[in-house]
């Protein structure tokens, strides 16, 4: 009975976003996060903000003082037991004004090869958010290569980049595409 009402506690928490807002779970999902919990995220904390966010009270913020947020990190093989060859971005950004920039950046490393990059793109929020102090979302299809092994680990986060004001991302969900 306990995990029945569970059950139709959380079902209440995500029917009651609207269908924009939604953060769903499923078979594909690599992670998806409204940054409320901060499983399967590392680094400093003080690039989680209550200044804005898209959902519930935080999100992901970098300024002239953190070029990087918080990061998700997860092995490769503990993902998927297939191997990754396209994967789907999406998130919500806001940018206040031109000069804040960013990258919500996807990198592979490799830790035999002291966290090497092997791969790496993202969603230029330069170009991909043109609206200012406004919620936009934004969303990409990243083909992975070819030379992947279950070993090497997929990291998402938020870089400053060239910016020298703050951006702000929320309720991200990067999701297996092929």
């Amino acid at each position: 009975m306990k995990n029945f009402v569970r059950f139709l506690v959380l079902a209440s928490l995500f029917s009651s976003c609207s269908s924009d807002d939604k953060l769903t779970v499923g078979p594909n999902t690599i992670t998806v996060n409204d940054f409320e919990s901060l499983a399967g995220w590392v680094g400093d904390q003080a690039t989680l903000t209550k200044t804005r966010a898209h959902s519930g009270k935080y999100a992901l913020e970098v300024n002239k003082d953190h070029d990087f947020s918080l990061t998700y990190d997860a092995v490769l093989g503990q993902i998927s037991p297939r191997k990754l060859k396209k994967i789907h971005l999406e998130a919500w950004a806001f940018r206040p004004n031109p000069n804040a920039k960013g990258v919500l950046g996807i990198q592979i490393v490799d830790p035999a090869q002291n966290n090497k990059d092997v791969a790496g793109d993202g969603i230029y929020l330069e170009s991909d958010v043109k609206e200012f102090n406004k919620w936009v979302k934004v969303s990409k299809d990243i083909t992975l290569p070819d030379n992947l092994v279950y070993t090497q680990h997929l990291r998402l986060f938020l870089w400053r980049g060239a910016g020298s004001e703050p951006t702000y991302v929320d309720d991200v969900n990067l999701t297996i595409a092929d």
